[in-house]
């Protein structure tokens, strides 16, 4: 036999069979190309040797490999699409004589072509695009870099290595299918599974349960650290639930329809429920996965999103002015030295410090009794509650920062609460008793992130009280302990100004600055410092994010495509159906198009039910990371929604075109 004709014969398949592979092939080459991207740009931000680098790198070398297994998952189910309607013809060659060995080396071929083409397409597309994505992330992390062009041969390699492994996989898969399967069976296969579907109640009350139980979850989570305990719980549920539903649930909900003679009775009733039970059994799991895979683009894009553009707020909850200074007490009151210092230090850069806000800072774990007075530093009993952090300071640091000023006596405390704590008309701490004079507002020291946890702000008339639970504290839990046991600190902010200042030179040398006048410096931060390192990380997280949901774009755009050839395929039939039942060309379009419509955009509105359902955990969980502005979380999600929604709308008409053109050819 000649040596070209098992690639000839390859060739010539994909080429007839261009409507299933030049998609696919597209695919393949995009997904390539990102994966190249993403390790040539992490390639280039390790050789920068630009600060923050490392931790860079180790963010893009994760996301990379989560990424690079997802576009592995995508090609091969993709690859199941095109399998199926290749099997009508591989049952023609058994047919004609041809062995499955034969068939396998022809599969061989194909297999090689497509490695061949994506990796040589996708590798170049990739390094012409590598250096853009490049500055793109400088740009977005606020660094600057230059052009230049290079491409990086371990990236290379590692693109190489990493998809042949995926078509190895992909190969083995498709011959073992074929090798398994009968002639007669490949050559009917595309007929399989046109028996009416049964009604499974046990997987649709199970997709009830799951999706309720994912749901209430996702809606009776009341702190971030809840949040965070039960999320991957929840999307579980919700995930089970999405495709039992879709698939069980759906007909058994269409055949309850069915039963129901004065509806079902009924011309467009009786066409479009009697196709879509068929439509959902075919496409059930399709549809399960483009309705994850968007809600997991309006997630994704959404929370990366608002922690980009909300970095000025979580930097402003860390930094209630630009200078953060923190030391330790000892014998005498820091505040004289760090004022001093912050004066020198300032001027010394040509600007001038102003705006200060100092108070003395304890902070205690305790957990709360159920009577909800007591809070008790020793080990939680039976009878405690969930633990709660105090927060102490003074009566006169309190004042200097509020609108409205408390008068407290020498047993008397103000409380302020940040999370679920119920507080009553007493407090005791440790045995010692104080009334509540009243509840206060939050000082503006007082971060939001402690309401990431139960936390109760305890303002004291005077310091000797906090030092006296100190020494009792301390005394208590740390009498035989070497370490020295829990400080009081003092903390400071203050801003900066002056036309002359340099942000740099002025954070580079603070703490060097403070160590000569200020004993036990323990804090010394600027926001500018932090902004380079809130860039650097949620720039990164936004970069990645962008290829995430590049990539599950792909994933919802391959599988909507492939859907529609599906029902090109299967429709054709059904067309001559109803024509020769007396409908016309008209009313059949106009019958059908409504099944495909109803079913290509069932998942895009569960999809929004999911994320809609999700919108406060979602919000819990960015307060994990700082951003507590939830109104700038949902004008980010309904822009995605709309922007995917529009998207969605744009593909489902392009690959309509293909369905009617298979639906009128075959017809």
């Amino acid at each position: 036999m000649n040596s070209l004709f098992y690639p000839k014969m390859a060739f010539t398949s994909m080429r007839k069979n261009k409507a299933m592979y030049l998609p696919y092939l597209i695919a393949v080459c995009l997904c390539v190309g990102v994966f190249y991207i993403m390790d040539s740009v992490n390639v280039m931000v390790a050789e920068s040797g630009m600060k923050g680098a490392a931790r860079m790198s180790d963010i893009l070398v994760s996301m990379r490999s989560i990424c690079g297994f997802i576009t592995l998952v995508i090609l091969f189910y993709v690859n199941s699409f095109v399998m199926k309607r290749r099997k009508k013809e591989f049952g023609l060659y058994s047919i004609l004589g041809m062995e499955k060995r034969h068939i396998s080396v022809m599969m061989v071929w194909e297999v090689l072509l497509t490695g061949i083409v994506s990796l040589a397409c996708g590798m170049l597309g990739g390094a012409l695009l590598s250096q853009l994505m490049f500055l793109l992330y400088m740009k977005i992390i606020h660094l600057p870099a230059a052009l230049t062009f290079q491409i990086p041969l371990q990236s290379v390699f590692s693109t190489v290595v990493w998809f042949a492994i995926g078509f190895g996989i992909i190969l083995l898969y498709d011959m073992i299918s074929v090798a398994k399967t009968k002639p007669i069976s490949l050559l009917s296969s595309e007929k399989a599974g046109e028996r009416e579907p049964k009604s499974h109640w046990i997987l649709a009350v199970t997709g009830v349960l799951a999706l309720g139980a994912g749901y209430v979850l996702a809606l009776t989570v009341k702190t971030p650290w809840d949040a965070f305990a039960n999320f991957f719980t929840a999307v579980l549920c919700v995930i089970i639930g999405t495709y039992c539903l879709f698939i069980s649930g759906s007909i058994v909900f269409l055949k309850a329809l069915r039963k129901n003679k004065r509806f079902y009775y009924r011309p467009s009733n009786f066409i479009s429920v009697s196709g879509m039970i068929y439509r959902m059994k075919q496409n059930a799991v399709g549809l399960s996965n483009i309705c994850i895979l968007s809600t997991a683009v309006l997630v994704t894009m959404s929370s990366c999103v608002s922690l980009f553009i909300g970095e000025e707020d979580i930097l402003r909850e860390r930094f209630p002015r630009d200078v953060h200074i923190t030391a330790i007490v000892e014998d005498q009151n820091p505040e004289p030295l760090i004022e001093e210092a912050a004066q020198k230090h300032a001027q010394q850069h040509g600007g001038q410090a102003e705006n200060a806000m100092g108070y003395y800072d304890l902070s205690f774990a305790t957990f709360q009794q159920e009577d909800g007075k007591t809070f008790s530093m020793l080990s939680a009993s039976t009878d405690s509650t969930a633990p709660v952090i105090l927060q102490c300071t003074t009566m006169d640091d309190y004042n200097r920062t509020v609108k409205e000023p408390v008068t407290l006596g020498e047993n008397e405390v103000a409380v302020y609460i940040m999370g679920e704590t119920k507080i009553g008309s007493e407090i005791s701490i440790s045995g010692h008793t104080y009334r509540v004079k009243k509840l206060v507002e939050t000082p503006p020291y007082a971060s939001q992130a402690d309401y990431l946890r139960n936390s109760v702000g305890v303002v004291f008339s005077n310091l000797e009280q906090m030092k006296t639970l100190l020494d009792e504290y301390n005394e208590e839990f740390y009498s035989d302990d070497s370490s020295g046991g829990r400080e009081l600190s003092y903390s400071y902010f203050y801003n900066v100004s002056g036309d002359s200042l340099d942000t740099d030179a002025f954070s580079e040398s603070l703490r060097d600055s403070f160590n000569e006048t200020v004993p036990r410096l323990s804090v010394a931060d600027t926001i500018w410092l932090a902004r380079t390192d809130f860039y650097q990380t949620y720039g990164s997280i936004l970069f990645v994010g962008i290829f995430f949901v590049g990539v599950f774009i792909i994933a919802t755009v391959l599988i909507i495509y492939y859907k529609q050839i599906t029902e090109g395929y299967d429709d054709h039939d059904r067309f001559k159906i109803m024509q020769n039942v007396g409908m016309s060309d008209k009313e059949v379009r106009q019958a059908i198009q409504k099944q495909v419509l109803m079913v290509f955009f069932l998942p895009l509105l569960v999809a929004f039910l999911h994320i809609a359902i999700a919108f406060p955990v979602l919000c819990k969980l960015l307060m994990m990371f700082g951003l507590f502005n939830n109104t700038l979380f949902l004008v980010c999600v309904l822009a995605t929604a709309l922007i995917f929604g529009i998207l969605y709308f744009i593909v489902y008409q392009l690959t309509a075109r293909t369905y009617y053109k298979i639906v009128k050819a075959k017809s």
